[in-house]
């Protein structure tokens, strides 16, 4: 699949219906009633709570929370709060001019949810875009300024899908930001010089992205986990020509380890069965995820019964690396997740 979007569009005056009607109708000026807990449904009022949690509110749950898509008395002080910052009225439900604003205002930790991805960067939230914001709630929350400071000797883990430096995936978005977006890359990762900006990319293309096997820079002057870089890479992923050069990026990497996965296990059809293996491709490779597959298959094996096994796979190569920590319990938890979500659906993944 190709990426329908160019990193040079001009992201700010765009949008895509985000399908919730609730919302698509209230901007299409088809209905002006507020959106508040006496009338939201769930659908509306989850994207609604997307939106908050990237402008900072954080309390509010998150696409697996129990409580998303209920606007109830957190919801509504949250977007008092918004309105207040904003001098907009401070009545704690949604009307256009609070939504436009949502919608509007640049938000310090902007994350990939429908809303965001349709009504801020035009992405429609369908087919491979629908599996990749839910991946991506693995990796950082599904945070565009996701930062992971070498906790597993990989160096830096930045962005929606944690691209690493070790791996060399982190350069690989790197050369993806040169790419569609030179100024802009110039600007806020080579601090405004060409020169600097070019070291960057040359140090990241090293053996191990530019880290040893501790995962700590080979050299000083770019250390990535810490200043000056790390706040340039925050500043990164708040920006929006950035951050579709990220989604364009994620996408190009689950479509091709969506091929290879149709090769391997063309038996794996369904939406969740496909978001399962991309996730497990993400966090062990493609070729760790083919090796995984391969050692469990059974001949007649349900969709079922072989995402269960690649699931108790995956969490053994993770144990046997990090032992009963974090990590393992980190892994579990998530192909745990993609098993049983209501988020995902059983039939076969359509992608468009």
């Amino acid at each position: 699949m190709t990426p329908r979007f160019a990193g040079s569009k001009n992201v700010d005056t765009a949008m895509a219906e985000s399908g919730v009607s609730q919302i698509d109708d209230l901007l299409g000026g088809r209905t002006f009633a507020p959106l508040g807990s006496a009338n939201c449904d769930p659908q509306a009022a989850g994207l609604i709570q997307d939106l908050l949690i990237g402008h900072g509110f954080t309390n509010l749950p998150g696409v697996l929370g129990r409580a998303h898509g209920t606007f109830g008395p957190q919801t509504t002080d949250a977007a008092r709060e918004f309105q207040s910052r904003h001098q907009l009225p401070p009545t704690g439900t949604i009307d256009l001019a609070t939504l436009r604003s949502l919608i509007d205002v640049h938000a310090p930790r902007p994350i990939a949810c429908r809303g965001y991805l349709a009504l801020v960067l035009d992405v429609a939230f369908t087919g491979m875009v629908r599996v990749m914001g839910l991946t991506t709630q693995f990796e950082g929350a599904g945070r565009f300024t996701a930062f992971n400071g070498n906790t597993d000797k990989a160096g830096l883990s930045f962005g929606l899908i944690q691209w690493a430096q070790k791996p060399g995936r982190l350069h690989e978005l790197l050369a993806a930001f040169q790419a569609a977006q030179p100024a802009v890359f110039v600007e806020i990762l080579g601090g405004g010089d060409a020169a600097t900006a070019a070291q960057l990319l040359a140090h990241t293309a090293k053996p191990r992205g530019g880290t040893d096997n501790g995962g700590a820079t080979t050299d000083p002057s770019f250390d990535l986990i810490r200043d000056p870089w790390k706040s340039r890479f925050m500043e990164a992923g708040r920006s929006r020509p950035l951050q579709r050069v990220q989604v364009d990026t994620a996408l190009a990497a689950f479509s091709k380890s969506l091929e290879r996965l149709h090769r391997f296990a063309p038996q794996i059809r369904s939406e969740r069965g496909v978001a399962f293996m991309l996730d497990v491709a993400n966090q062990h490779g493609d070729g760790g995820a083919e090796s995984i597959f391969s050692k469990v298959q059974a001949r007649g094996a349900s969709e079922a019964e072989l995402l269960g096994a690649v699931q108790q796979e995956s969490v053994a190569r993770v144990r046997a690396q990090f032992g009963d920590g974090p990590e393992t319990r980190a892994t579990q938890d998530r192909r745990e997740a993609f098993r049983t979500t209501a988020l995902l659906s059983d039939e076969p993944l359509v992608v468009s």
